[in-house]
């Protein structure tokens, strides 16, 4: 089974498994203009090239529906009042690193349209995003509420439960389309 493997392939070279994967339907994701336009809101806002006003303007909802397959990829991690900023940084990024991974499984596979999009910001950069393109633009991603998926409405479909705000545990949810 496709999903077996790539929770394999997301969970290999860590010290113990971390991710969860389920497979999900397009027509089940929840769009809002409200997600899209907290975008608005964040600090970032216009720096960071694959947030929103820097996307393509196309129909996300469309696009999903294209695919065959889609799955969320996420994993669970404590944290405290001194940890928080560590732990939201840091499972962004490794989020972000294992769908690059399974992309690439994916292509391997002759799957030439495979996708992913992160939980959050991309964070790749330490110093932030270039002034005048994306640094990494082979290896960044856009974030899934960039889209207008509200993500917690669509995750709940799914019995993933996302607190927010989170609580003593923060859940990074990405998306993985072939």
């Amino acid at each position: 089974m496709m999903l077996d493997d790539l929770l394999d392939i997301a969970n290999e070279s860590l010290d113990k498994p971390l991710f969860s994967i389920k497979e999900v339907f397009a027509n089940d994701f929840v769009f809002e203009e409200s997600v899209i336009f907290n975008c608005f809101y964040c600090g970032r806002y216009k720096q960071n090239w694959k947030c929103p006003p820097h996307l393509p303007a196309i129909d996300y909802q469309k696009m999903l529906g294209e695919y065959d397959h889609l799955a969320f990829l996420w994993l669970d991690l404590p944290y405290t009042d001194e940890t928080y900023s560590d732990v939201r940084s840091e499972s962004s990024v490794l989020l972000h690193k294992t769908l690059i991974k399974l992309e690439r499984h994916l292509w391997n596979e002759d799957k030439s349209t495979a996708i992913s999009f992160i939980g959050g910001s991309c964070k790749l950069c330490k110093n932030g995003c270039g002034a005048e393109r994306c640094n990494n633009p082979y290896l960044s991603r856009s974030p899934l509420e960039a889209t207008g998926v509200n993500i917690l409405k669509t995750a709940a479909k799914y019995g993933i439960d996302i607190p927010f705000p989170p609580n003593g545990s923060l859940i990074r949810l990405g998306l993985i389309a072939w």
